[in-house]
């Protein structure tokens, strides 16, 4: 398992103390940790955070070194020692660090919470400190087994318990190097969330009564509810299988929507503000938006002939030039912009040029599905070290790092649903089907996948992705597109309704789900934006973005991996557009200042004036879905002769934009109006609510809206029900 708070030491273990190409942090929130040869550096990432012009981060000072700000967890007999996993779970992960193969020492980090568990095979446990008790080191509290103390450097004041299971004697307590000698070698570290003052003696006691119960174990279930695709998604605690009360942090997506009783304990971390909740597990809840294939014809008024004359000006093109791509992630782009094209042609009834499309797609991916010793490229190979598919050629680093795997795959899985929407024997177990399953395995396997670790990308402690494997960065893990996370597992789902998995399906919708919730709490704060009170607020105040674009373990940023461009850093949240991003449209009055800062560096805050490469057609999309009579007059007075975004193409965009005129806003999900089906959506304008369906079934269904309203649909169709609004 990579791909998690914690994926650093599945690849490299411990970094050497000053190693400039180990600056790799973990990064369990609230705490942050560097994995060394001596054992780890520990801060709390609350006391780090800064507000920075492009984002807000924790700025690790002299990063390198064995402590600095905070403290240092070592051994009294052992400083060239090996790290390695363990152990792990939905929710925490078991370092162990070894003497040749005998172990040391280990330590148990959960996410979100307060404690780390350590153990002490051999020699004793030593923390130190920058300095010897003084203006940056001291001694808050000492009693019996558990030991306070407080460091403060660069700024950055923290508030520690040392804790033993056991009698335990501490020496050298005044100076630098403390030692922990117990009989059961069982100790807690705490991070206490005090801010800048001493702890309250009624802080300490809550904090060291909990102390004292392990857990080893988060175990992170969901199920989905089939009367309106609600997901629940559940956090246990366990301590060596059985069920134990500990004092839990959740973070802003967990409390929210969440009934968990809550304690005053608090603390303003990377993600917003941690809640501390005495607990041994939690409940919360999550919408799910909907997916579709795609639009059916006849939404706004555009002109059949002219959208027929866009099919047909890509289809007269070689279709050698619809994919030169050799690598996973712009080939997939071409498959998952040409599987779009292949619904919309067939809704206008050219179905010579969508068998066409589809015929094609076939041929693609089946090259990429099979392989020969003479290949150079365009074929995947299981590796059984690390438990994963390659797609050659790599690009973005999906070998050497196993970035991305979501992001690329999650597109050849769109092009193979639409592939199977309308030949399903192409999706057969003796056909083409189990290599569609492998790369969704990959990315999203189920638990216990003999082949794979379970949602390899998709981290269920925190509800969002992750896409560094390796994630040998200052600041933890990262994430950017959720939009393309969206997709791929958007495409789960419809992949899931055309091969009738249903678990495959309430797999894709609770990662769906998620992602969607995720991309408005943590990229965007929509609480913020609503100015809610100061608890409810993921930004702090001085940030002064509407957004972020990538999302860190220890912070976030206003920027991308490739562009300084407002119409990038936005614009990456947003692509491709399809019914599998439905969710952009959540809010639409956020939606209209999302959009004008992103086009705020265009000459004239329209897409027309942004700049060759700048996503035109990304931004009329995005800018239909709050106000498509704008965009489509934009898009109008422009032309057709722009260079369409490497995932899209002119017919798509020239539909996409015209069908948002007519269907006005979004109203599913965000606990609006749902429905008993996943392939169900509600929009709602001045004048009409209109409900789509696509019925991926054999037989005629009835979609159930939790307004009241029902629909009929037949098989193999899509079904629409316009409602008059009142007074329109």
């Amino acid at each position: 398992m990579a791909h998690r708070w914690w994926g650093n030491i599945t690849f490299f273990g411990a970094h050497a103390v000053d190693d400039p190409d180990g600056p790799g942090h973990i990064t369990p929130d609230p705490w942050m940790a560097r994995i060394t040869e001596r054992g780890m550096r520990l801060m709390g990432i609350p006391v780090g955070l800064r507000v920075q012009e492009k984002g807000v981060t924790y700025p690790v000072p002299e990063p390198l070194s064995e402590v600095f700000d905070g403290i240092a967890v070592a051994n009294s007999q052992f400083d060239r020692l090996d790290a390695y996993v363990r152990d792990y779970s939905d929710g925490s992960v078991s370092l162990e660090w070894r003497s040749g193969h005998r172990p040391v020492m280990s330590a148990t980090f959960v996410q979100g919470s307060p404690y780390v568990y350590l153990s002490v095979f051999r020699g004793d446990l030593q923390v130190r400190t920058l300095e010897a008790d003084g203006q940056r080191k001291g001694i808050f509290y000492q009693q019996g087994n558990t030991l306070g103390l407080w460091t403060d450097v660069a700024g950055n004041r923290n508030h520690f318990l040392l804790t033993g299971h056991g009698e335990t004697e501490f020496s050298g307590v005044q100076g630098s190097e403390i030692t922990a000698a117990s009989r059961n070698s069982h100790f807690t570290l705490t991070w206490l969330p005090a801010g800048e003052t001493d702890p309250s003696a009624a802080m300490i006691e809550d904090f060291i009564t909990h102390a004292r119960q392990p857990v080893d174990e988060v175990r992170v279930d969901y199920r989905v509810d089939p009367g309106d695709y609600r997901v629940t998604v559940s956090h246990q605690y366990r301590y060596r299988g059985e069920p134990v009360k500990t004092l839990a942090g959740l973070q802003p997506l967990q409390w929210k929507n969440s009934k968990q009783v809550l304690t005053d304990y608090r603390a303003r971390s990377a993600r917003g503000v941690i809640r501390f909740a005495e607990t041994g597990g939690f409940d919360y809840q999550l919408s799910f938006v909907g997916v579709l294939p795609g639009l059916p014809s006849g939404l706004g008024s555009y002109e059949g002939g002219r959208l027929r004359a866009l099919v047909h000006d890509f289809m007269t093109r070689d279709p050698q030039d619809w994919n030169r791509a050799t690598d996973t992630y712009f080939a997939g782009k071409n498959y998952g912009k040409v599987a779009e094209l292949a619904l919309l042609a067939r809704e206008e009834g050219l179905e010579s040029e969508a068998n066409r499309l589809i015929d094609w797609l076939k041929s693609e991916l089946e090259d990429w599905f099979t392989a020969d010793p003479a290949e150079q490229a365009r074929y995947f190979v299981y590796d059984d070290r690390w438990n994963t598919v390659l797609g050659v050629h790599e690009s973005f680093g999906t070998h050497q790092a196993l970035n991305d795997h979501h992001f690329h795959y999650g597109y050849f899985v769109r092009a193979a649903a639409e592939i199977c929407r309308v030949d399903p024997g192409w999706c057969a177990k003796d056909r083409w089907g189990p290599m569609v399953e492998l790369l969704i395995r990959d990315y999203a396997a189920g638990r216990d996948d003999p082949q794979f670790p379970y949602l390899r990308h998709f981290d269920p402690a925190l509800g969002f992705s992750w896409a560094s494997g390796a994630a040998n960065y200052l600041l933890g893990n990262n994430n950017e597109s959720t939009s393309e996370a969206a997709t791929a597992y958007g495409a789960m789902v419809l992949y899931g309704l055309v091969t009738e998995q249903p678990e495959l399906v309430e797999r894709g919708v609770y990662l769906h789900a998620s992602t969607a919730a995720a991309f408005w709490e943590y990229w965007n704060d929509i609480n913020g934006y609503r100015e809610r009170p100061e608890t409810y607020r993921n930004f702090p105040d001085a940030y002064d973005k509407l957004t972020t674009s990538i999302v860190w373990g220890a912070g976030h940023v206003f920027t991308t991996w490739f562009s300084e461009a407002h119409a990038h850093i936005l614009g990456i949240q947003g692509l491709p557009l399809s019914p599998l991003v439905f969710h952009l449209g959540q809010h639409p009055g956020y939606l209209a200042d999302y959009v004008a800062l992103g086009l705020s560096e265009s000459t004239n805050g329209k897409p027309s004036g942004l700049e060759e490469g700048h996503w035109r057609d990304i931004w009329w999309n995005i800018w239909a879905m709050t106000d498509a009579e704008a965009s489509l007059g934009d898009m109008a007075e422009t032309g057709f002769e722009y260079t369409p975004e490497e995932g899209e193409t002119r017919a798509h965009t020239y539909q996409w934009v015209h069908a948002w005129t007519e269907l006005g806003h979004l109203r599913s999900g965000a606990g609006q109006v749902t429905a008993d089906y996943p392939a169900a959506v509600v929009f709602g304008s001045d004048t009409q609510t209109t409900y789509l369906a696509y019925n991926f079934g054999d037989t005629e269904r009835i979609v159930s809206f939790s307004d009241g309203v029902r629909l009929k649909v037949a098989p193999g169709t899509f079904g629409i029900r316009k409602v008059p609004s009142r007074g329109g």
